[in-house]
């Protein structure tokens, strides 16, 4: 391969393409198979940074948990804040959602923020409920819920919106804190063998970061900025789309939404209640009319809109706003998660040119309890990945990351097609109907998520004209076992010819 100006030139022999160098070529051999550069569809970058520096509760049974929380306690100064998350009370027995009151057994004087995987609920001591005045008498904010004991008094959970609540008493990160977590997870991401991210929900803060990053030559990813919160929507309204900068380095064109919240919190927005706590039915986190108008608004401006969208009635009505705003395949609108979707809604998203943007690592969390929350009978609908193959819609994988267990590109190919989690559980695969083959999978991981971000002219492939962003694997993953895929280690990675990762090194 052959590369000038960040460009692929020429593939070919050996021979034919040595015959274009000259003295001033660099020449880079590796040893492995190279294919084009993994592009997470859906990632948080600041939010991975800022859990490196965090307790770690990915995995962790609740007891686990308690004595990391009471070891971090003994060894902060009093009144230190105490962060961290990955929780899942799916890995419990029962799993039933934590309280207060079992943080305040280990914590003394400290307050403690716990998020959970998902990022939509968050598990507080008593400490934080005061610092934060949330009481009995405390109402549910709109697309919200403070859970609560049998007295009626807050439990320590908070769900959606309601973490709002806490917001303002957290110590909230200097601008130094968020480049360097921001730093932190670049460079994660190319080990992980990610050339591309699309990072969902991103404020102006970390946008700024990315410029000067940008500016001093010190972006080694490709990141496609999904702009989110009011403040951005509306100076990004006022200003326009921001393409290719850097040449392509950096992209702000697309607005991100939330129409509920999470499965696992029971935040997810059903039709009929959950199995497991037929009271609920989810929460609705955007009004119809709010979609309508910020849909129409971006659509006049030239911006993308990327809804999360997990229960069934969510992806409906996400579905339903973009079919009224006459969303047209070349806006290339997408859908966020669409976690649950029913058969009547499955082929609306090739039918009105809807991008899936699925994370098909979340089989590992599914398994371990979405049978439970919407019970045998809507099983079917979650995570469907073949289906909507079958269908013929547009699908980009993601991970989510750190919303789920691994960020991992190779873990999340070896969760698409053998449908168990990151950890290979369960063995025989969660709803195994729905796996794809690698083929499927790889193209849903590269010129998928290129397609969903309007680059699928430079990045997703390659061929002559296109960009040198390539992966380097320790082995061909269409050659090995599908169990196997796990063991594929990333050896190079590669972003416009220019080595941003190199596992010799």
């Amino acid at each position: 391969m052959a590369v000038l100006g960040g460009r692929i030139i020429a593939i070919g022999s050996e021979s034919a393409v040595k015959a274009l160098a000259n003295e001033s070529t660099r020449i880079v051999r590796f040893s492995g198979v190279a294919l084009p550069g993994f592009d997470d569809a859906h990632i948080h970058t600041s939010a991975i940074g800022a859990q490196l520096e965090r307790l770690n509760l990915r995995g962790l049974t609740k007891a686990a948990i308690l004595a990391n929380v009471a070891h971090a306690a003994r060894s902060s100064s009093p009144g230190t804040w105490i962060q961290g998350d990955g929780w899942d009370q799916g890995f419990w027995h029962p799993a039933t959602f934590p309280t207060a009151k079992d943080l305040d057994s280990v914590s003394g004087a400290h307050p403690v923020v716990l998020d959970r995987i998902d990022g939509h609920s968050t598990w507080v001591n008593s400490r934080v409920l005061e610092l934060s005045k949330i009481s009995r008498d405390t109402r549910d904010p709109e697309g919200g819920h403070i859970m609560r004991d049998a007295a009626g008094e807050p439990s320590g959970m908070l769900v959606d919106n309601a973490q709002e609540l806490i917001r303002q008493v957290i110590p909230k990160p200097t601008h130094a804190d968020l480049e360097r977590q921001v730093r932190a997870a670049l460079q994660q991401f190319t080990r992980w063998g990610l050339t591309s991210v699309q990072d969902a929900a991103v404020d102006l803060d970390t946008i700024s970061i990315y410029k000067e990053l940008l500016k001093r030559g010190e972006l080694p990813v490709r990141v496609y900025v999904m702009a989110a919160g009011e403040q951005a929507r509306r100076q990004y309204l006022a200003t326009g789309p921001e393409v290719d900068l850097g040449s392509g380095m950096l992209t702000v064109r697309s607005f991100k939404l939330f129409s509920d919240g999470a499965l696992g919190s029971r935040g997810a927005e059903l039709t009929e209640p959950y199995a497991d706590a037929p009271g609920l039915r989810g929460l609705e986190l955007i009004k119809d009319a709010d979609l309508n108008a910020i849909i129409r608004a971006a659509q006049q401006k030239g911006f993308q809109v990327n809804t999360h969208a997990i229960g069934d009635l969510a992806v409906r009505r996400v579905l339903d706003a973009y079919q009224r705003g006459g969303v047209t395949p070349q806006e290339r609108f997408r859908v966020e998660h669409a976690s649950i979707i029913t058969d009547n809604d499955l082929p609306r998203f090739a039918q009105l040119g809807i991008i899936a943007s699925i994370q098909p690592v979340f089989v590992g969390e599914y398994s371990r309890w979405a049978d439970a929350r919407v019970g045998p009978a809507r099983a079917h609908w979650v995570l469907r990945t073949r289906d909507l193959l079958n269908s013929r819609a547009r699908l980009a994988a993601g991970t989510d990351y750190p919303a789920s267990d691994s960020g991992s590109p190779i873990d999340n190919l070896f969760c698409v097609v053998t449908r168990r989690g990151a950890d290979g559980k369960p063995e025989a695969g969660w709803h195994p109907d729905q796996h794809i083959d690698v083929d499927q999978a790889l193209r849903m991981m590269t010129i998928g998520p290129a397609y969903a971000s309007f680059r699928e002219k430079d990045l997703g492939e390659l061929t002559v004209g296109r960009y040198a962003d390539f992966t380097v694997l320790s082995a061909d993953p269409y050659k090995i076992r599908s169990n196997a895929l796990r063991s594929i280690a990333v050896r190079m990675t590669v972003v416009a010819g220019r080595v941003t990762f190199d596992a010799s090194r």
